[in-house]
């Protein structure tokens, strides 16, 4: 077989990443950067596929709270712990997320990946969540905004 010719041999599946795929920001950033992690073993899956709960373990109501990556050994990690633990697959993000693994650090990289979790529907400059009329006109006393 000529080896100098062949394809490089794609890596052993290293775990399933697990994000929402009805949010445009996450999707944006899987199709942005997805190919980072992908070269390195994971695979981007949708949380809206049929075996999601199933293969992770938890309720289809609390499927939507945050990201989770599966190891092959079955364990399941969820959000920020998610980015901590894919940052130091990289080996210039490594020092990023070594230090989102620090306690202290690590809780306040949770509380900040769960603010933007709860509201990613509504980053980006419009909100799927809120009604239309809502997202049209704001206003403050004595104040119009846009």
């Amino acid at each position: 077989m000529n080896r100098g010719c062949s394809e490089p041999e794609p890596p052993s599946t290293r775990g399933w990443i697990y994000f929402d795929a009805a949010c445009r920001i996450c999707a944006a950033g899987v199709a942005r950067w997805g190919g980072l992690w992908a070269q390195r073993g994971f695979r981007w899956l949708p949380l809206q596929s049929p075996e999601a709960a199933t293969r992770l373990g938890v309720s289809e109501a609390a499927l939507g709270e945050e990201m989770r990556l599966l190891l092959p050994e079955g364990r399941v990690l969820g959000g920020a712990k998610v980015w901590a633990f894919l940052l130091r697959s990289v080996w210039w993000l490594w020092p990023l997320g070594a230090l989102m693994a620090v306690p202290g650090l690590n809780r306040l990289s949770d509380a900040g990946y769960h603010w933007i979790a709860r509201r990613r529907h509504c980053l980006g400059g419009s909100c799927a969540r809120r009604p239309a009329e809502k997202r049209r006109h704001r206003t403050i006393p004595f104040v119009e905004l846009p």
